[in-house]
């Protein structure tokens, strides 16, 4: 898809690429469905580490590169960026009920592959030791309440203060697992 490079004339302009230059943000128009134009999607692509797929259109550059730097997704980034990408597309040409009935199947498939791609991707990292176990956190949390501690305990109603920030910390804690429960994320054995 040959896409020539239009300019704007104004800055406000909200067809305007938000890709940056030397001299700041690019004139270029952002290719529709995107806020990149041509050139600074290649950038783009180039700065992303040269990912695994060589994807020529821009509207898919510019997703795979924020899909894949979601915190959720721990590894096979491209993979899963692109499943998800690939779901959006099916979702959003739906028009009918007749058109969702036909893509049920297709749409099944692609979230059963995100499923597996995010699951293996979590055993690679436990495998790689790129995650932590629940007691490393637990001693990480405890050095942050000592610190919290030795700081605010001398200064005036520190005690109350550090009593508040403590059951802050728990109830975030908390709220996080049981967050992670709610997605289906299965807690390790010493986690429940």
């Amino acid at each position: 898809m040959a896409h020539e490079l239009e300019r704007v004339n104004a800055e406000d302009d909200p067809r305007r690429c938000h890709g940056a230059t030397r001299t700041g943000q690019c004139w270029n128009v952002a290719i529709a469905g995107t806020d990149r134009c041509q050139a600074c999607s290649m950038i783009d692509l180039v700065e992303v580490d040269r990912r695994s797929y060589l994807l020529t259109d821009p509207r898919f550059q510019t997703r795979m590169a924020e899909l894949g730097t979601a915190d959720e997704i721990k590894s096979l980034r491209d993979e899963v960026a692109i499943a998800r990408m690939l779901i959006e597309e099916r979702l959003n040409k739906i028009k009918t009920d007749q058109d969702l009935f036909t893509a049920t199947g297709a749409i099944n498939s692609l979230l059963l592959t995100v499923e597996k791609l995010v699951s293996r991707s979590h055993i690679l990292e436990q495998n790689l030791g790129q995650l932590y176990h629940r007691s490393t956190v637990v001693q990480l949390m405890q050095a942050v309440v000592e610190v919290i501690d030795d700081e605010v305990r001398p200064l005036s109603g520190g005690v109350k203060a550090i009593d508040r920030i403590v059951k802050r910390i728990y109830a975030s804690a908390l709220s996080a697992r049981n967050a992670e429960q709610a997605r289906g994320v299965k807690l390790l054995k010493d986690d429940i």
